[in-house]
């Protein structure tokens, strides 16, 4: 656990910033490579990070600073239950909204979470509804905080069910976007629903939120692919400056960046298809849950404690990553 009441006190004495008694912290403790083997790339990656880091604790964000300063350094054990106990190691995310390494992490939870709805949706078609992708932009100030964010969410919001008065059966999933190295706020949309004119949609959105450009169109891709594309705003930091990056990241504090609607919210098919709901996996049927060993399918449980990453490899514990399917792998970030 992270004592920063004593980092803070250290990094006084010693005459160095709290974002450098992080860097210390992660060096001395270890990581993904000792340091007397960091190549240039590993040097410049520690430089973004501590410059991010360094907006994060201006802005009161000390913790988070720590967290995305020792992201992908350090694991934690998992071993089965097994007759014969196998034994892996899965590694500690900042899970940052806007970190390179976790972006990916987020990514795969979203399309794993939204995707039975659009399956739903492509078996269970209504007559007159189709999928469609909106956008709705806000006015580029040129600054960016949490009241603008969730001022906007609102506005998204209240203009869908304006649309939608009294129409049963739509929804829809947004994700806040920005430019890329800028603050031009907009919501990227996939909405299941009826006809709706695009006059008509800037009307509405001009009304509720004094904003004015928008666009409609009818997705031309399959459900699956449409969140994909939606999704594919999550995948990857929406800039290459790491002030920016801190930037939006304490914008975006406290504010989700995907949001649901009707249909899209708490969805719960009534079929469960071909889900997999037993915890021990079938003999030669090793496609497991995050909950059981890729080996045997036997129930997995969590070593307390953390090590750093590269003390894990050199104890012959392997990643527990290695076993997923490079297919299923794939799938993910594609």
């Amino acid at each position: 656990m992270l004592n920063l009441r004593q980092f803070q006190a250290e990094a006084t004495d010693w005459g160095i910033s709290l974002r450098e008694r992080f860097e210390l912290e992660g060096h001395i403790r270890g990581g993904l490579k000792p340091l007397d083997e960091f190549a240039e790339g590993d040097r410049r990656e520690e430089d973004f990070r501590g410059r991010v880091a360094d907006i994060l604790i201006e802005n009161g964000l000390e913790k988070r600073a720590a967290r995305y300063m020792e992201c992908s350094r350090f694991g934690y054990c998992l071993e089965c239950e097994g007759q014969k106990p196998h034994k892996f190691f899965s590694v500690l995310c900042c899970d940052i909204r806007f970190c390179p390494h976790c972006a990916s992490r987020m990514f795969a939870r979203l399309y794993q979470k939204y995707s039975p709805i659009l399956a739903h949706l492509g078996s269970h078609s209504r007559r007159g509804f189709l999928l469609r992708e909106l956008t709705l932009t806000s006015r580029n100030t040129g600054v960016l905080n949490a009241e603008q964010i969730k001022q906007f969410n609102k506005d998204v919001k209240r203009t869908l069910k304006t649309l939608m008065q009294s129409i049963k059966g739509w929804g829809a999933i947004w994700c806040d976007e920005v430019g890329f190295n800028n603050q031009n706020l907009h919501a990227h949309v996939l909405f299941y629903g009826p006809y709706i004119d695009q006059r008509h949609l800037a009307t509405v959105w001009n009304d509720i939120s004094g904003h004015q450009v928008v666009w409609i169109k009818k997705a031309h891709t399959d459900g699956a692919r449409a969140l994909l594309y939606l999704l594919k705003y999550v995948s990857k930091p929406p800039a290459d400056d790491p002030e920016f990056i801190g930037q939006l990241e304490v914008a975006f504090y406290k504010c989700r960046r995907v949001h649901t609607l009707e249909l899209f919210y708490n969805f719960a098919p009534a079929e469960t298809g071909n889900l997999i709901t037993s915890d021990v996996a079938e003999p030669g049927n090793l496609t497991t849950s995050p909950k059981q060993c890729p080996v045997c399918g036997a129930k997995l449980r969590r070593i307390i404690g953390n090590a750093p990453i590269n003390d894990l490899v050199l104890q012959g514990i392997r990643f527990i990553g290695e076993y997923r399917p490079a297919k299923e792998r794939q799938s993910w970030l594609n």
